[in-house]
């Protein structure tokens, strides 16, 4: 015997049951409340969200035959409501456009619908994706659904809108099927774990949730691919079977990356390449990750934004290792490793490459304590040096160049024409080619916002700008 998938056994009968909403639940009970019925109807968004669920209850709601009038309760036991269940009701038509799109399918369509329906009140016609339809057949449509028989209803079901003709657009009631939240869906989630008694935890409900982009249909689907396995559900178990990288595979890396483990580090990403797991999902993973790390470092109490599969109180230990700039210039790094990757023929060399330039020794030298000598001012005299700051030309170039990395696209040429000689107390010194001086003094307050930001320092800073000779390469000769 064939087992009924979830999401069937669990589709929502009556519109009060939709999960995730909840205006289009209250919509669609007051339009069948007060018979306030349009001729057609436009239901669109992702998939999974209950388009053609809503169409189907929608459809009971107009045609049950143990009341005298549609009603929002259907009864789902008169033979109006088992017909249409089944799809095999005379007088409620599903079409897949996907395969019926051509202009002769449209044809034949204005012409049933000019037939009364045959037990129910209305001849109601629904058609999934139908942002298949070609033009030809959209344009036939139109006068029948603008002006449609008075027993007839369409029910337009899409996850493209965009492609949908905007004159059939215009002629339809839209409603916006939205994704749903991790919350609704792990809720749900609960519901139907209880009442299929699958031991499944929390935080591996709230995994599936995540894995399935707002889709609760592609949700149960994962939910019970995991109860398969007859043991009690973790998060662990999700993602493996799910192909991701598990909580504990994520931890290996992470602690090898805080305490400096370079050997470590390159053998679990090397475990992860064998065992199947691609580098451009390590790194989206990874990205995931730093990203919840960078929360809970701004903003320590707010679980509800963290969105990996690493545990709360995992990344709460985890962020005590690094700071704000740490984990901000690791993101850094890891976008640009996505970029590579996209280009590459040796993804896994620039996965491992991406993982050692993550090390805090490694990172630029903003987001690393250094300890340096104290320099010499102009008077012989001993300056403070900045804290993240050392008094050598590689530094006060690497800073520069930091400087212009994170400055907008429309700066970097100008900052491209002047180099960083001198960083003393709070006291800036820019060498700048003689044609471009007069926009580096008009400028002066946003770099030095900006080597503030660079260098960590808590105090304002103040820049001088000086001229240099102009190199052969067009940059500043240092």
């Amino acid at each position: 015997m064939s087992t009924v998938a979830l999401h069937q056994k669990y589709r929502p009968q009556t519109i009060a049951e939709l999960v995730g909403q909840p205006y289009i639940k209250t919509a669609l009970t007051n339009a069948v409340k007060y018979l306030q019925i349009a001729p057609a109807y436009l239901f669109t968004g992702s998939r999974g969200t209950g388009k053609t669920s809503t169409a189907r209850i929608f459809a009971k709601s107009l045609n049950c035959l143990n009341t005298k009038k549609p009603t929002d309760q259907p009864c789902g036991i008169c033979q109006s409501c088992r017909s249409i269940e089944t799809s095999n009701s005379l007088d409620v038509s599903e079409i897949d456009a996907a395969s019926n799109n051509g202009v002769d399918d449209a044809r034949a369509l204005i012409e049933r619908s000019t037939l009364a329906p045959v037990a129910g009140r209305y001849r109601i016609f629904i058609l999934d994706e139908c942002h298949c339809l070609t033009g030809n057949a959209f344009n036939a449509l139109l006068k029948c659904i603008e002006e449609p028989p008075p027993h007839v209803v369409f029910i337009l079901c899409t996850t493209e809108l965009h492609k949908v003709l905007p004159t059939i657009v215009s002629r339809c009631q839209v409603f916006n099927f939205r994704t749903l939240s991790i919350q609704a869906i792990v809720q749900h989630l609960g519901i139907v774990a209880d009442a299929e008694s699958i031991s499944i935890d929390e935080e591996a409900l709230t995994a599936i949730a995540r894995l399935s982009d707002g889709g609760l249909r592609d949700a149960l689907q994962l939910l019970g691919q995991v109860s398969l396995l007859d043991e009690d559900i973790t998060a662990n178990h999700v993602m493996e079977i799910a192909g991701g990288v598990t909580e504990t595979e994520l931890m290996s890396i992470l602690q090898a990356i805080s305490t400096n483990n370079t050997f470590n580090l390159l053998q679990v990403a090397r475990v992860l390449i064998d065992s199947g797991k691609t580098p451009k999902l390590i790194l989206s993973n990874l990205l995931q990750t730093y990203r919840d790390l960078l929360i809970i470092k701004s903003a320590p109490k707010e679980q509800s934004l963290l969105t990996g599969c690493v545990s709360y109180a995992q990344l709460k230990v985890l962020a005590n290792h690094w700071n704000f700039e740490t984990l901000n210039l690791s993101l850094a790094e890891l976008q640009k490793a996505e970029n590579y990757l996209r280009y590459t023929v040796n993804a896994a060399v620039w996965l491992e490459v991406c993982l050692l330039n993550l090390i805090p020794s490694l990172l630029p030298v903003s987001a690393s304590k250094t300890v340096t000598a104290k320099p010499v001012d102009d008077k012989g005299h001993d300056g403070k040096l900045l804290p993240a700051v050392a008094a050598n030309t590689a530094n006060l170039a690497q800073i520069w160049q930091q400087v212009m990395d994170t400055a907008k696209p429309s700066n970097q040429k100008l900052l491209a024409h002047a180099n960083l000689v001198k960083l003393q107390d709070e006291k800036a010194i820019l060498e700048v080619t003689p044609a471009y001086l007069n926009k580096f003094e008009s400028s002066k307050e946003a770099i030095a916002k900006m080597l503030q930001r660079a260098t960590q320092s808590q105090q304002p800073m103040t820049v001088l700008i000086k001229t240099a000779n102009k190199s052969s390469n067009g940059r500043v000769k240092a």
